[in-house]
């Protein structure tokens, strides 16, 4: 391949990638505007002043357009761990992959949130969201079993990953009701915290107030 052609390749690429976030934009913003089940196929086309021809050639569904925003985020999350030096202890390897994730998703919070907005509103998003992240979680679960020596179907990796995943979703949670100045970051790592030293009922009636004294810490 020679430069000229690397180079027309790349730019190619390129615009596909800004055509698929031009699309994905106005699909969450016509979600929150109209409401998911009011926004059509044509609407969000239009808005990202292209054919409804050309939306399908990147999604099969408008549904797929907030499934595929979301599920970033949980394969970000399995190829961050699966990053990790394989010398690493597996709880220093989860808990920094998860905060690389969450520092991420603090850098996309505006959409994030807007994401949340629509899931809150449509049932049926919900339940496909459920179902993707099972499959994904399943594959995180197949990468932590990696690191223990053990098989996927294994009791072990899959009670991790369902702890884990209850940190992260009761973080998210939490993190979307929009509490001033504090991150994803800061929910995600008092909850991590929270997971390696126990849970005890005072932990979990101060978890704000442990949020708020590492932000004045740092």
């Amino acid at each position: 391949m020679t430069h000229y052609t690397s180079s027309v390749a790349g730019l190619r690429e390129r615009k596909k990638d800004r055509t698929r976030d031009e699309l994905a934009c106005a699909a969450v913003k016509l979600f929150i505007e109209r409401g998911y089940d009011n926004a059509t196929i044509e609407d969000i086309a239009a808005a990202a002043d292209v054919s409804p021809r050309t939306f399908f050639r990147y999604f099969p569904s408008k549904e797929d357009v907030a499934i595929d925003l979301l599920k970033a985020g949980i394969v970000d999350l399995r190829d961050e761990l699966q990053a990790r030096p394989p010398e690493e202890p597996l709880a220093l390897a989860l808990r920094e992959a998860t905060l690389i994730w969450a520092r991420s998703a603090d850098e996309r919070a505006v959409r994030m949130r807007e994401l949340g907005q629509v899931l809150r509103k449509s049932p049926s998003l919900r339940g496909r969201l459920e179902d993707t992240k099972r499959a994904h979680m399943h594959e995180l679960a197949g990468v932590v079993a990696a690191r223990l020596g053990v098989p996927p179907s294994d009791a072990s990796p899959q009670l991790v990953v369902s702890l884990l995943g209850a940190v992260i979703s009761g973080a998210v949670e939490r993190w979307g009701e929009g509490a001033a100045g504090v991150s994803l970051t800061d929910y995600v790592e008092a909850g991590l915290e929270m997971l390696e030293h126990g849970v005890s009922c005072a932990s979990i009636s101060k978890a704000d107030g442990a949020v708020s004294a590492r932000r004045a810490g740092r």
